[in-house]
């Protein structure tokens, strides 16, 4: 019976050895796998995912004094890249950002010190109609690998001037100098 009891507390000890070992070996380390799926049909040109567009000087004699006449249009484009249309064959693009206080379709100015009464409005390039603010573009026709989507940015006018009230008063104008500032980000929707 002793040599039958060695054999078992043998195997056990054996036994109890390789558990620990490989607890030992188990608790060393940790990977964590991250990523994402999606159903985008291209990626994003990393070059305007953050651009600057120079609107330029333009002066307040450039506008007409109505609301919503515009000047300095200025072309710029969003990007797309590695596009598959095996899926998805077609794009709107939307933008959107802080809104002008009198014209929720145009961008409004962002900062401290900005000039008045003038916004930024977006343009499609194709048809040269504007594209309000949270509204999508009509579709684009994806083609494979790159694409290129062509936009202007306007400033436009907000407030017109007011004729001189008593006689020998100037006028008072709606549009102030001073710097431009305001920002858009952009959302592509694939269909």
């Amino acid at each position: 019976m002793f040599q039958k009891m060695g054999k078992y507390t043998a195997l056990c000890a054996s036994s109890l050895l390789v558990m620990i070992a490989v607890n030992a070996h188990a608790a060393d380390g940790q990977v964590e796998f991250t990523g994402s799926i999606n159903d985008n049909a291209c990626t994003i040109n990393s070059g305007v995912l953050k651009t600057s567009v120079d609107m330029g000087q333009v002066r307040i004699a450039d506008f007409a004094n109505t609301v919503g006449s515009t000047a300095g249009s200025t072309p710029f484009s969003v990007s797309l890249e590695n596009c598959s249309t095996s899926t998805l064959k077609n794009v709107s693009i939307k933008f959107s950002g802080q809104q002008s206080a009198t014209d929720d379709t145009v961008l409004g100015m962002s900062g401290a010190n900005q000039v008045t009464g003038v916004g930024i409005q977006i343009n499609d390039a194709r048809t040269g109609s504007k594209l309000p603010l949270n509204t999508a573009s009509t579709d684009y026709v994806l083609r494979p690998q790159t694409n290129t989507f062509d936009f202007t940015a306007s400033y436009v006018r907000l407030v017109a001037d007011t004729a001189a009230v008593p006689e020998g008063a100037a006028a008072v104008r709606g549009i102030g100098t001073g710097k431009v500032n305001a920002l858009a980000s952009f959302d592509v929707t694939y269909k």
